[in-house]
């Protein structure tokens, strides 16, 4: 299929990145050949948001990003796939690559319709609309007005990467739900950030006693063997140890 556009975009922090505007089915292998990323050698996939969370969970989760995955990412020449709106963990996740200095690529998957940036066309009055995260590398904006419109583009583009995959799921709620379930379908490695509320920390209670499982998503996940629960008060060097792990060829 068709890819619709490809542009660049400049951010206030001087930051240029690559926008790719695509239809909802468009093949994989077309966004990879024009967004031009060099093959990496894994992919961590970041699910999840930071609503509800206090303001000290949300910096512990910044500390976590910044020196345990984003250490990871930069020794495996990982490339790391999240949402890519100035909002969560995903604003989190953006600053930890600015902050690092590193060569972390990192990749926002997004609804169009969604996207508020004044260089988007047609973007300016969209109810619940966002900002992209000024400190991504690349973006994928999938044609679609929905939020979630954009996770089967996602799931499809991580695997078409053909790399070790690691998902990791903090807080969130319906539609990072869905993706975590089709991580796990996938047969990828999933780290539950307990401790992040909501969605993770439903499937981390699911993990320690099944019989806790408040729908047949979480069951399903939690029966996984795949699953790796890590606390959000566990040192950073635990989490880089874990993906490390999660990540081995």
């Amino acid at each position: 299929m068709k890819i619709l556009t490809k542009n660049a975009i400049t951010f206030e922090n001087g930051n240029r990145a690559v926008v790719i505007t695509a239809s909802r089915d468009a093949s994989a292998k077309a966004i990879l050949d024009a967004l031009e990323i060099a093959s990496p050698r894994a992919v961590i996939l970041l699910f999840g948001g930071a609503a509800g969370l206090e303001d000290s969970r949300k910096t512990r989760l910044a500390t976590l990003f910044a020196e345990g995955v984003i250490p990871v990412a930069a020794e495996l020449g990982a490339l790391i796939i999240d949402g890519g709106t100035q909002s969560g963990v995903m604003a989190m996740m953006g600053e930890a690559v600015a902050q690092s200095h590193t060569t972390v690529q990192l990749l926002g998957i997004a609804p169009e319709g969604k996207i508020t940036n004044p260089e988007i066309a047609g973007a300016s009055n969209i109810p619940e609309g966002a900002f992209l995260e000024p400190n991504h590398s690349h973006f994928v904006l999938v044609k679609s007005n929905d939020w979630g419109g954009e996770t089967t583009t996602m799931l499809e583009l991580a695997r078409a990467f053909k790399a070790q995959t690691v998902a990791i799921l903090v807080n969130g709620g319906a539609i990072a739900g869905d993706e975590a379930l089709q991580s796990a379908r996938n047969g990828w490695p999933l780290l539950v950030i307990e401790g992040s509320g909501r969605f993770a920390d439903e499937v981390g209670a699911a993990v320690r006693d099944c019989q806790a499982a408040k729908s047949t998503e979480v069951r399903e996940i939690a029966r996984s063997d795949r699953v790796v629960l890590f606390h959000i008060d566990d040192a950073a060097e635990k989490l880089r140890d874990e993906l490390r792990q999660m990540l081995r060829c």
